[in-house]
């Protein structure tokens, strides 16, 4: 969101500041008329101060600068005025609760969604106290605060994750039920990232979705295991990737429903993958399912129908179904592992609709430690 107008700024601003002068000079008249001697007026050397939460910015100078801003700072000063604020502030205007991963998260999000025209401080008051001009810069919340907040509204994790097959389930409080029996991480060496944008709840605005699982980055090949005893429902041990222009029109349909489908998700976007069924009693009351995506690689042996033990290696980690397997790379290799509960009325994701204060929490106590 680089300023790209600096050139037109700093033209304006003198074009601005010999009208302002002529205003002055107009206004002020009469005060020279008074008989006596005439008095200095005392140099203010143009500065710029910033509010704590950079949303403001105040220019203070005097007559001499604004009537030639090039033998001055105030050029410069007025460049600064006028830069993009960064969405941190704004995003805790919106949502004060969120925690700094989260909003870190929603900032990427955010600034692909907006133009930076709008993030820009312009001048909102201009105020003279004897020699002293004081220029006020700020950000037209206004207009920005309602977008951002329709943005976050959006990337809500209220909504089922099988819209069709929803029953107005309702989501379990994931911050206080736990597994029978501690699972074993999916792969020996990774531990859950810290990074809200890899877990559950994350905005996916590349498929117009939400992350359901999460993501634990490993180099290509890292081995696989089962986290608990279970059935092998899926496993594509055939899989071809799909074509790099055929996965992106499949995205633009997407788009256009503003959600991803479920045949988008599993079919395409999931790549090489594994479906495990732990039946009913991980976790009481629902049936468990965990899913192993954008794998390498998986053992022959593992197929419908195939019972795998806890810990028990059957995969390699990938990139499939990604947009560099589809143009023949090995980037962005890692393992997409969701854990998804069951119940009459719906189907839902470990940690949905958590806050990443309690999420984190939540994803570290299903682990043996």
């Amino acid at each position: 969101m680089g300023l790209t107008l600096s050139g037109k700024i700093s033209d304006s601003l003198k074009h601005f500041s010999f009208l302002l002068l002529a205003v002055l000079t107009a206004c002020t008249v009469p005060k020279f008329d008074i008989p006596g001697p005439e008095k200095e007026l005392p140099v203010i050397i143009p500065e710029v101060h910033f509010s704590n939460d950079s949303l403001t910015a105040i220019i203070i100078t005097d007559h001499v600068a604004m009537a030639d801003p090039a033998l001055t700072d105030l050029d410069s000063l007025t460049i600064l005025a006028n830069q993009p604020v960064s969405l941190g502030p704004l995003i805790d205007l919106a949502r004060p609760e969120l925690h700094d991963s989260t909003k870190s998260m929603f900032a990427e999000v955010i600034s692909g969604k907006i133009s930076y025209h709008g993030l820009i401080r312009v001048l909102r008051n201009l105020d003279i106290n004897g020699n002293q001009i004081t220029l006020t810069y700020a950000v037209d919340t206004s207009y920005i605060m309602p977008l951002i907040r329709h943005i976050l509204t959006q990337s809500d994790p209220t909504t089922p994750i099988e819209p069709l097959f929803d029953r107005e389930g309702l989501i379990p409080d994931f911050s206080s039920i736990l597994p029978t029996r501690a699972l074993i991480l999916p792969s020996q060496g990774l531990n859950i990232p810290k990074k809200a944008s890899r877990l559950p709840n994350a905005p996916r605005t590349y498929r117009s979705g939400i992350h359901r699982g999460i993501d634990f980055f490993s180099d290509w090949g890292t081995s696989i295991q089962a986290v608990a005893e279970g059935i092998i429902i899926r496993s594509d041990l055939h899989f071809k990737e799909v074509p790099a222009d055929f996965r992106v029109n499949m995205l633009n349909r997407a788009a256009k429903l503003d959600r991803t489908p479920s045949d988008i998700f599993n079919s395409i976007l999931l790549g090489k993958a594994v479906f495990i069924d732990h039946g009913f009693g991980l976790f009481p009351g629902y049936r468990t399912i965990t899913i192993y995506a954008h794998l390498s690689h998986i053992n022959p042996n593992v197929k419908p129908g195939y019972q795998i033990e806890a810990g028990e290696v059957f995969a390699r980690s990938g990139n499939t179904g990604t947009r560099p397997s589809t143009l023949g790379t090995r980037a962005e290799s890692h393992l997409h592992w969701e854990l998804i509960l069951q119940d009459k009325k719906g189907e839902y994701y470990f940690g949905q609709n958590l806050p990443y204060e309690k999420l984190y929490p939540a994803l570290n106590s299903l682990f043996k430690n």
